[in-house]
């Protein structure tokens, strides 16, 4: 198995991720009218990735994003990344080990205890690396005292006044189809609302309740109706993804969650898919669908010609097209020199193997015989795998390929194989 690990274990993206969120509130505080520098002091008494930051901490993010945007939030790595440290890590694994047990201990009590026992040897350590590594596992005794704050939803009714200041998103089971081979397939329908005008900005039915589903249907909708400011989601595994957090944050969205078993604070999306499931999904009885790109097709249409023209009792008489199309003149659209699809492409490292392929999806991929033996990290969209890239650190080396064994059987070289002897 030539798997490695995925970029959702990041440590360097997860800490950028908490620093960007920060920033959010601080400017989400700014646009409500507080100053910059009560906005920094009520950043200052939340936690961000379970650790709370002083005012001049935040405010230095908050630069550092208005000068580079989200990748300058991001700590560059070491120089000496991947070279041995003064602290061993089962000596790091034992410390922090102790500090669960006993919290309120001092770190000079928690050494010297590590000292008795043989784990530690005078003299190889200092008290600031053994700080900083106590800091870097969330074990520091200021986090401690913080503990995990949850942001969660709202507690009263609301409704934002323009189109994608807020769009709320979800996922429902949807009906399961009878293909022509005599199969049932599931299906799954990932949906984005607008909160301002209720109108599905886009969604689609896919075979499974997975991350990739999600971006591909937030892809879609910023592609033909813009980008909001913030979206809103629940706690499922599809939209707790570290990659989700990294795209969001690449765009400039606030990615907000729900407090756990709060569905009810996104009842717009909720009574949206009860829409589908009672006006929608009854028209299939009458005229079947055999695959999930006929049940698409006739969604996409019973949006465009019925929910969003219909009359919505939350809109004064208005359709959802008619409140987006008479307040949507202001909408912030993407630049053109950003390229959307290149931001949403899912990240894992693989090994080459020694016949320069690695596995991805069920399939093989051939690369450049350089890189055999070689961990790289695949760039690749999920859907159909339409774009497979080959990236080492920061630089792109090529497109990968699928391989076709019986193609290359045909162009062995002298190197494939011994000579014959006869």
């Amino acid at each position: 198995m030539n798997k490695i690990a995925s970029s959702d274990e990041n440590p360097r993206e997860t800490r950028a991720l908490a620093r960007f969120a920060a920033v959010q509130a601080v400017v989400q505080a700014r646009q409500n009218g507080s100053t910059l520098t009560q906005a920094l002091h009520h950043a200052a008494q939340q936690t961000w990735d379970g650790r709370l930051y002083s005012p001049a901490t935040i405010e230095d993010w908050v630069y550092r994003y208005q000068h580079g945007q989200f990748a300058a939030l991001q700590n560059q790595p070491r120089r000496d990344r991947g070279q041995h440290r003064a602290l061993d890590p089962a000596a790091l694994e034992a410390l922090c080990k102790l500090r669960r047990e006993h919290p309120l201990l001092t770190v000079k009590a928690l050494t010297g205890e590590l000292v008795r026992l043989g784990v530690l040897t005078p003299g190889t350590f200092s008290a600031s690396t053994l700080h900083r590594r106590l800091t870097q596992a969330g074990l520091d005794r200021q986090s401690l005292r913080a503990g995990s704050g949850l942001v969660g939803g709202p507690t009263k009714a609301f409704e934002l006044p323009l189109p994608n200041l807020l769009w709320m998103a979800d996922c429902m089971h949807g009906p399961s189809l009878r293909t022509e081979g005599d199969a049932t397939q599931r299906t799954f329908l990932f949906a984005l609302i607008d909160d301002c005008s209720r109108l599905c900005v886009h969604g689609q039915f896919y075979a499974y309740e997975r991350l990739e589903g999600f971006l591909d249907t937030l892809r879609q909708a910023i592609q033909t109706r813009g980008l909001p400011d913030k979206i809103y989601t629940d706690n499922g595994a599809a939209f707790r993804s570290q990659h989700l957090g990294i795209v969001c944050a690449n765009l400039g969205l606030r990615l907000l969650h729900c407090k756990p078993y709060h569905s009810w604070s996104k009842g717009k999306i909720e009574r949206f898919f009860l829409t589908v499931q009672t006006q929608f999904q009854p028209t299939l009885l009458f005229e079947p669908v055999r695959s999930l790109d006929a049940l698409n097709r006739r969604f996409w249409q019973w949006l465009e010609t019925a929910y969003h023209q219909r009359e919505h009792g939350a809109l004064a008489g208005e359709s959802p097209a008619q409140r987006f199309a008479r307040l949507g003149t202001a909408l912030r659209l993407l630049a053109p020199n950003v390229e959307l699809d290149r931001l949403f492409l899912m990240r894992v490292q693989r090994r080459v193997r020694k016949d320069a392929t690695f596995s991805l999806g069920g399939e093989f991929w051939e690369v450049s015989p350089h890189l055999r033996g070689q961990i790289v990290t695949v760039h690749f969209e999920p859907i159909a795998y339409r774009r497979v890239e080959i990236w080492i650190g920061e630089r792109l080396i090529g497109q990968a390929i699928r391989c076709h064994k019986q193609r290359s059987s045909q162009i062995l070289s002298s190197n494939d194989y011994d000579h014959d002897t006869f």
